[in-house]
């Protein structure tokens, strides 16, 4: 126990600082601003494709498929395919909420100042555009840098006081519209000169610049195994000393995730034969430990628990490990601080993570498809609702089993410590009854 109170030393510190760091709350729940739109979209594209995911496309008359494809097919453009510009707003509306500042103002300045460094392109049917991948992917890290350099810029010049103000008898909201002038006109007059310095570049603008210099290089480092395993290790380890790692960590991967789920999501909505990744916020939704606790709950409570209490625990578990809720395993059981479930609590996730990898990078599964899945989805559902195929949802057993192969001698282990508990404490209340002439030594 000295070594783990040594590493609760060191550890908890650590997540707490990233935990409750204004950036990575405000990136985690600006990334939320996006997710009903994107949540609609995952399920419109996949309705869109049950032709073609079933292989019954071609029995279908082909006024039924086109119909499909022009009625379902703009949804992605107008969601997915611009989850920057959500992201963008979220985190400035998010970032200026942690300093006290008017929120609206600082998303519309920051929304404001990502467009600015877009690249517009131009032609005579069309007009004045922007390509659409630089509002999806390829614009996610510029926009999360403009949207906290921006709201930096507009709340530290906001709390200085050095305003518009308007008398008393002016609205509210015209008076606050005024106020935001001066701290909104420094970011965006900022931005506007960054975007004139980037024209006489070869980039020519400075999404292009951050997505190949940046978000390439460690999209590719984040999209690899070994970076997801050692993601997965520290989520796994923060929940095991009563942190919430899954918070903790998605802070600090969620935008490399994200952008990875666009990209796969945009080739997956034009009919890529191959995506381009294994690796995305889907993957790490629906292969990492999806129906763990599902899985070793029922096992044990109907198939090899003995103890009452083993079994009364794994009862309680089962209906909210349906839907993906672990707390009552983690503090129940408990996992937290448990030295007999450490070793299972880390090692079944790598197991599915390794196994899910691989299922999909030898072809056995389709590649994520990059959509959004609800993460209180049941298994089986969420598994082919993530690869837009039934191999999906059959991958999802293959590793809930094997998670659960793994738990199963450390849950005996612990089932037996509570056996013997429960026999000792019967045997204690037998011989107090005893004593106290209740019963007697032929009852006994």
């Amino acid at each position: 126990m000295k070594f783990v109170d040594k590493l609760a030393e060191k550890m908890v510190p650590a997540a707490t600082l990233i935990a409750n760091n204004k950036y990575l709350l405000s990136l985690r729940d600006g990334f939320m601003m996006a997710f009903p739109a994107t949540m609609f979209a995952s399920i419109m594209i996949i309705i869109q494709n049950l032709p073609t995911t079933f292989g019954f496309a071609t029995f279908l008359p082909e006024a039924f498929n086109t119909f499909l494809n022009e009625f379902f097919g703009p949804v992605g453009n107008a969601t997915m395919s611009i989850s920057a510009l959500f992201i963008v707003f979220g985190i400035g509306y998010q970032l200026a909420g942690h300093y006290k500042q008017p929120q609206i103002f600082a998303g519309a300045i920051s929304l404001s100042c990502f467009i600015m460094l877009l690249p517009f392109g131009s032609d005579e049917t069309m007009g004045t555009f922007i390509p659409l991948s630089k509002l999806g992917a390829e614009g996610m890290f510029v926009g999360i840098l403009t949207a906290i350099v921006a709201t930096e810029i507009y709340s530290r010049i906001s709390r200085t006081g050095f305003t518009i103000k308007m008398p008393e008898s002016v609205p509210p909201m015209i008076a606050e519209s005024f106020v935001a002038i001066i701290p909104g006109a420094a970011p965006l007059f900022l931005f506007n000169i960054i975007r004139y310095l980037f024209t006489f570049t070869t980039w020519g603008n400075a999404v292009d610049f951050v997505y190949q210099m940046l978000q390439q290089p460690l999209m590719g480092l984040g999209g690899t195994l070994p970076a997801v395993l050692i993601a997965v290790f520290f989520t796994q380890l923060f929940w095991w000393f009563g942190i919430h790692g899954t918070l903790v960590v998605n802070a600090v991967i969620d935008p490399i995730m994200g952008a990875l789920a666009i990209e796969n999501f945009e080739a997956y909505k034009n009919g890529a034969e191959q995506l381009p990744h294994i690796i995305n916020t889907t993957f790490m939704g629906v292969f990492v430990n999806q129906g763990m606790q599902l899985g070793i709950s029922i096992t044990m409570a109907f198939f090899i628990a003995r103890s009452i209490r083993m079994k009364k625990t794994m009862k309680t578990i089962i209906a909210p490990a349906i839907f993906n809720v672990s707390e009552p395993m983690t503090f129940g059981l408990p996992v937290v601080l448990n030295p007999v479930a450490f070793i299972p609590w880390i090692l079944a996730p790598l197991a599915s993570t390794t196994i899910s990898y691989f299922a999909i990078y030898f072809g056995l599964v389709p590649r994520p498809i990059g959509a959004t899945v609800v993460w209180t989805t049941p298994i089986l559902l969420s598994g082919w609702l993530g690869t837009g195929s039934i191999t999906g949802a059959l991958l999802q057993i293959v590793t809930v089993v094997v998670m659960t192969l793994i738990w199963v001698p450390f849950l005996v282990a612990m089932d037996r410590e509570y056996l013997k508990e429960e026999r000792q404490q019967v045997k204690q209340e037998k011989e107090n009854q005893l004593m106290d002439g209740k019963i007697t030594i032929e009852e006994q």
